[in-house]
């Protein structure tokens, strides 16, 4: 099996696209809003980082050194009545530490992807799939170990074929201020990118606030998704599938 790698640190990425949205939206706000106490409960979202137990207790378990060192770096756990794999845990930096989970469903195909990108081993993102198509992603863009950022992916587009991954999502509800609400709705039209920004704090969008970002733009660029995981010849994984969201 080739070994896996992280190609770019996810929180340095999304760090440093995020310092150049947010000038952008205080200029547009104006610097004058005086925010509401009182936000709309449709911007309400849950947050809360849910994990799901991939646990060897019960099942058959293998284990994988994929390079020499050892230590497992992947571990397979098998429901043993049916043979199927139900969950899979990859340690791609050899930290000792898992980078990612995978689950799966009876047929064998990913549902659920769940990633660690940074070395706390605590998880950042979760990616869900429908019929093995990336449908829904949440994830913690600032660091603050709650969800901040939304994506919906239609699942009836093609993937890029350079990527073999989605080329964007369809929208993205953000959480700037860790408040629990969304302020910040992304939509995409092809490459030019619309950012409805709530800067009243009222939980609604102001038009006056709204930013776009064209494919001639190329002074701002929205914030990347997880990064793609490739072999050791530059191919992507099975794993790329689940690393998406701006464009790579």
């Amino acid at each position: 099996m080739n070994e896996t790698r992280l190609n770019v640190p996810l929180m340095q990425r999304i760090g440093l696209a995020m310092a150049v949205v947010v000038p952008l939206w205080a200029a547009a706000c104006g610097g004058g809003a005086k925010a509401s106490s009182a936000k709309s409960p449709e911007t309400a979202r849950a947050e809360a980082l849910q994990h799901e137990d991939c646990s060897e207790s019960g099942h058959r378990v293998d284990a994988l050194d994929t390079n020499g060192d050892g230590k497992p770096d992947i571990t397979r756990i098998y429901d043993k009545s049916s043979g199927h794999e139900v969950c899979r845990i990859s340690d791609l930096t050899h930290d000792g530490k898992p980078d990612m989970y995978e689950y799966f469903d009876d047929s064998g195909t990913v549902r659920r992807r769940e990633f660690c990108y940074d070395d706390t081993g605590l998880v950042n993102a979760i990616e869900h799939y429908e019929n093995g198509k990336l449908v829904r992603r949440e994830f913690d863009a600032a660091g603050q170990h709650h969800i901040d950022t939304w994506d919906w992916f239609d699942p009836n587009v093609a993937p890029d074929p350079k990527t073999g991954r989605p080329a964007h999502p369809v929208r993205r509800e953000r959480d700037t201020t860790g408040d629990g609400h969304v302020d910040q709705w992304w939509t995409w039209n092809g490459d030019k990118i619309t950012i409805a920004v709530d800067s009243s704090g009222d939980g609604k969008p102001d038009p006056e606030s709204t930013i776009v970002l064209g494919a001639s733009d190329n002074s701002v660029q929205p914030p990347p998704s997880p990064p793609a995981i490739t072999d050791d010849a530059g191919g992507a994984t099975p794993a790329a599938i689940a690393a998406d969201g701006g464009k790579s």
